[in-house]
């Protein structure tokens, strides 16, 4: 009988739970500092985020886009690619879903709402492509051309919701709204919940399977520790650094597509509050499991849902939640740290 260890499949979390520990610890002297009861303001911020009907719904509204971008940086860093674009993909990947919403009438919901799925994952997976292909065939920095790849994206969605895109009569920025046969559906009725959760969570299956259990998998590992053995055992590097770009790029665009597609059923100018680049820290702070960023995608969203309700129960400013986020990326990369000089020795 096979005896699975269990050591291997909890230690890539431990990490980030040490980190997570320890970052609530100095968010609880913040909390002091600013005149609070820690106990009662993590208490509020975690009950009203995790175990109340709204405030659950809520939460699980913040964790899709969170968890489908993350894992798109995910991806991507497996095979030593570092896309720092989640933003701008998802701007492309709600422009994508968008476009197809709108524009694409008389289907019923059953082929409409894959047809936008798709609309967002191509757009996203176009943004994507471009610095993976600049990368692979030109040598470009993928950092580089992915944080520029943003300020394009960003712009190009607030171009067109300004113009061409602009709802008649409409006080602000944002597109008409997509037809009802392109919405994806609520799931917890009452609440903002919808079923772009359940994409997330599918998405996080698929690709943990593919990552651990395929050959494709082996080869954007194997890339990601050595490109240069890679190529000499056979590898196409820049094939490989191309196509988890554009998967990257894909999930994003699904990010956004949810956004769109799920919650705001338009497309506004302001599309993520940065989603991306907290997507960025999740990444890491999973030490590459998948199943830690599905954890720490939902750690950052009930922070970000319960974040206003502690501000208005326990007086603790809002902004304090961003200062833990940051506080658990430094705790992880210091475990890095420390873990490198171990391995040094």
């Amino acid at each position: 009988m096979k005896i699975i260890d269990t050591t291997s499949i909890f230690k890539p979390i431990i990490s980030p739970l040490i980190a997570i520990a320890s970052a609530l610890g100095v968010g609880a002297i913040l909390i002091l500092v600013a005149g609070a009861n820690p106990i009662a303001a993590y208490t509020t911020l975690f009950q009203e985020s995790l175990s109340t009907y709204f405030g659950f719904g809520n939460t699980l509204t913040k964790l899709t886009p969170l968890l489908l971008t993350s894992l798109g940086v995910l991806v991507a860093l497996r095979a030593g690619q570092f896309n720092i674009g989640g933003e701008g993909q998802i701007y492309l990947g709600a422009l994508g879903s968008a476009l197809v919403g709108l524009y694409v009438q008389g289907l019923p919901g059953i082929i409409h709402i894959p047809l936008a799925l798709l609309g967002g994952f191509l757009f996203g997976a176009v943004w994507g492509w471009i610095p993976g292909y600049l990368k692979a065939v030109r040598g470009v920095n993928e950092v580089i051309t992915t944080l520029l790849l943003n300020y394009i994206a960003v712009n190009l969605v607030s171009y067109l919701v300004q113009n061409p895109l602009k709802a008649p009569n409409a006080p602000s920025p944002y597109s008409p709204l997509i037809a009802k046969s392109a919405q994806l559906p609520i799931i917890l009725p009452g609440s903002l919940a919808h079923a772009g959760i359940l994409l997330g969570l599918i998405a996080a299956g698929i690709l943990w399977v593919l990552l651990m259990r395929s050959p494709l998998g082996y080869q954007i590992t194997t890339v990601g520790f050595n490109p240069v053995a890679s190529r000499y055992a056979g590898i196409s590097v820049e094939g490989t650094i191309i196509l988890v770009m554009a998967l990257a790029g894909g999930l994003a665009g699904l990010a956004g597509a949810s956004e769109v597609m799920g919650l705001k059923y338009r497309l506004f100018e302001q599309v993520s509050p940065g989603y991306g680049f907290d997507a960025i820290a999740i990444a890491f702070l999973s030490r590459g499991s998948v199943f830690g960023v599905v954890l720490t995608s939902l750690f950052f969203a009930a922070l970000r849902s319960g974040a206003n309700v502690m501000q208005r129960s326990a007086g603790v400013p809002a902004t304090i939640v961003y200062a833990i986020q940051g506080l658990t990326v430094l705790f992880i990369a210091i475990s890095l740290a420390v873990e490198r000089q171990e391995v040094g020795k």
